[in-house]
């Protein structure tokens, strides 16, 4: 059992999350989701604090909402595209729309979940995600 939970931890803590997201309480619920999960996090309030970080924190992953100031959710994922390729985003959002998950989708998005996000439905592309992430 002790190694059962050794494992999860281990693989968890050696993984950091970047999470963007300008609703201070949806931040705070998905940080302390994904820290129960065992991953280190690192939180940005927009798009563009969350840019500012990737190139700093180099993370696992980014999780992104699509709608923030400064910066949204796609903006940033573009960007993060762009520079750090093998860093996969999931975007999540309660605002979404078939063109904003063509969008998402066309710009490489790992995954697009809608929110209120669905534990189940967001912890499989995560472990996959940064599964794959290869650091």
């Amino acid at each position: 059992m002790s190694e059962e939970l050794g494992e999860s931890g281990l693989r968890g803590a050696s993984q950091r999350i970047l999470l963007a997201d300008d609703d201070p309480d949806s931040l705070e619920g998905m940080r302390s989701l994904l820290v129960a999960w065992g991953y280190e996090v690192e939180t940005a309030e927009d798009g563009r604090a969350a840019l500012d970080k990737v190139g700093v924190i180099h993370p696992s992953m980014v999780i992104t909402d699509v709608r923030m100031p400064e910066m949204n959710g796609l903006e940033l994922l573009e960007a993060v595209r762009r520079d750090e390729p093998d860093i996969p985003v999931i975007v999540l959002t309660a605002h979404g729309s078939s063109n904003t998950r063509r969008r998402a989708v066309e710009e490489g998005a790992f995954a697009y979940l809608p929110k209120p996000v669905d534990v189940a439905r967001l912890k499989t592309p995560a472990a996959t995600a940064i599964g794959q992430e290869g650091r």
